[in-house]
């Protein structure tokens, strides 16, 4: 099996609720998270709520890291989301545990579009640069499905030492695809 991406979603309790009230402290941070990770920036984009709070997001080219923070209860959630084996999240993950002064903290690890195919995908390939062209589309009709409910188990939140801050591994079950006809339809006619 193989994934498109990891996606670490980290629970941040405890931290200094002065770093997670302040818009440059916290932008500042995820942006040297990226860096650390060795992600490829393309786009950062941050907001500060009245009267506390941030969102923000540092866009990569290998997907993204965000971050929403409630200073009145030193808590922030985050998610550092990446496609491709040159990115090294768990060190993203580290920084932002320490620079935002978690004291609890909680990481868990999901692959992200997991197929079952032995061959390299070739979605990333190493050393890929980004380029802004705009790859065409052909438009094909879609036929309407009834979408199956998946009930999703509610997994406890493991707590770490804010020293080490291992990633959990969580079980994916493996729910049956429908198979769904797509019409042909030759591009530009």
């Amino acid at each position: 099996m193989q994934a498109l991406g990891r996606h670490l979603l980290l629970e941040l309790f405890d931290c200094d609720a002065e770093a997670l009230n302040s818009l440059e402290t916290v932008k500042a941070s995820m942006v040297e998270a990226a860096k650390r990770a060795q992600a490829t920036i393309v786009d950062v984009v941050f907001h500060e709520f009245n009267p506390f709070g941030i969102s923000g997001v540092v866009v990569i080219a290998e997907s993204h890291l965000a971050i929403h923070t409630w200073p009145e209860y030193r808590y922030a959630a985050v998610d550092v989301f990446s496609c491709g084996d040159v990115l090294q999240p768990q060190t993203a993950a580290t920084y932002l545990v320490e620079q935002l002064g978690a004291a609890r903290a909680s990481v868990v690890e999901l692959q992200r579009g997991i197929f079952l195919q032995a061959a390299p995908m070739p979605h990333k390939p190493a050393g890929a640069r980004v380029t802004g062209a705009k790859v065409p589309v052909a438009k094909v009709p879609v036929a309407k499905v009834p979408v199956a409910r998946v009930l999703v188990a509610r997994v406890p939140v493991a707590t770490v030492p804010v020293a080490r801050v291992p990633v959990a591994r969580v079980p994916v079950a493996r729910v049956p695809v429908a198979r769904v006809p797509v019409a042909r339809v030759p591009v530009g006619g």
